[in-house]
């Protein structure tokens, strides 16, 4: 009998211990983020021939750097550079209401391996198919293929492909004309079905559910980071948890006063995110209340272990990764030529 007890009582502390080796694979704490690197004097500037809007969304295809004018209202809103050289190359998206043409133009989705680009047109709630090919040899080219956006549920920031037919991103839900919340989603081209996809923190819900993402096919990960409160999911490409990492500001944001992760991108075997970690709503030179846009990159690597900051001593919004020239291409918010990119070794 005394032999017995004591099996059970070997039996259930090994439960236990294995519950929380489990536990601490899954749940992360990063509470100092003090391995600084500052690149302000790398920052290399880009000059171009083209007059942008105060927002852009940057992307790559190929041999081409992607920029969107969020804030185009004449003429073109997408503009097509050489990434290597920063060449101007073409523009495409015709502003305008007519057939073909975008009204308020949104992010843009890449589908890589197609070589297609899927703009969201907000003025009539359609998202655009916009072939590379057809841009580069046509720069009056107007886009025929479309989707309409579900107006419940529908994507949103960048979003990316898993393969030929689903997309994979941030979608918001509207759940009344004064609330909405966001999750992972996936939008299946072929029927224009979306849906909630994989899992979702049960702590980051209202606003604090606002969030960025990316995926990585070849990694067979994908990574959602959140701006109201201070973590960040990666997941596997069928949407189960490989694990939550926490910041320093996890669970101390209760009034959404501070602002923490906005997009993210990867670099070889690193996840790049772009981080404030401080008051979202500052008073510009204007004397008006304007976001509070980040100024540093966090980089982790695909396990979620923190391994340094890259200060860049200048706001930022937007930024792409181009791995194959070992480059962070941003738009910076307070240079005279917002346009510029830094190198990047994380060897």
């Amino acid at each position: 009998m005394k032999n017995i007890f004591l099996f059970f009582w070997l039996l259930m502390l090994l439960m236990i211990s294995c519950k929380n080796y489990n536990k601490n694979k899954t749940e992360k704490y990063q509470k100092h983020l003090d391995k600084i690197i500052n690149i302000e004097d790398r920052i290399i500037e880009v000059k171009i021939n083209v007059l942008l809007g105060s927002l852009v969304s940057l992307n790559i295809i190929d041999d081409y750097l992607i920029i969107t004018d969020l804030k185009a209202s004449k003429n073109k809103g997408i503009h097509i550079l050489n990434k290597n050289t920063f060449k101007y190359v073409t523009s495409a998206g015709i502003i305008g209401k007519g057939p073909g043409e975008i009204t308020r133009i949104g992010k843009t989705g890449i589908d890589s391996r197609n070589k297609i680009l899927w703009v969201q047109d907000y003025g009539k709630m359609v998202m655009w198919q916009f072939p590379l090919d057809s841009i580069l040899n046509n720069e009056m080219f107007k886009p025929i293929k479309k989707l309409s956006m579900n107006q419940d549920l529908f994507l949103v920031n960048k979003f990316n492909f898993l393969n030929d037919s689903i997309a994979l991103g941030n979608a918001v839900h509207v759940v009344n004309n004064n609330s909405l919340t966001m999750s992972m989603a996936i939008l299946n081209i072929h029927n224009n079905k979306t849906r909630r996809y994989g899992y979702g923190h049960p702590k980051a819900v209202g606003k604090k559910s606002e969030s960025y993402s990316k995926l990585s096919v070849k990694d067979s990960i994908y990574v959602n980071c959140y701006t109201y409160c201070d973590l960040m999911t990666i997941c596997d490409l069928k949407g189960n948890l490989k694990c939550n990492v926490y910041g320093p500001g996890w669970l101390k944001n209760k009034n959404n006063k501070k602002s923490y992760f906005y997009m993210v991108e990867f670099y070889k075997k690193n996840i790049i995110a772009a981080y404030n970690g401080d008051a979202d709503i500052v008073i510009n030179e204007y004397k008006r209340q304007t976001g509070n846009a980040p100024t540093k990159f966090l980089v982790f690597d695909l396990q979620g272990n923190y391994k340094k900051t890259i200060k860049t001593g200048h706001k930022f919004w937007y930024f792409c990764v181009d791995e194959e020239n070992n480059r962070v291409i941003v738009y910076f918010e307070d240079r005279e030529n917002p346009l510029g990119y830094f190198e990047l070794d994380l060897e």
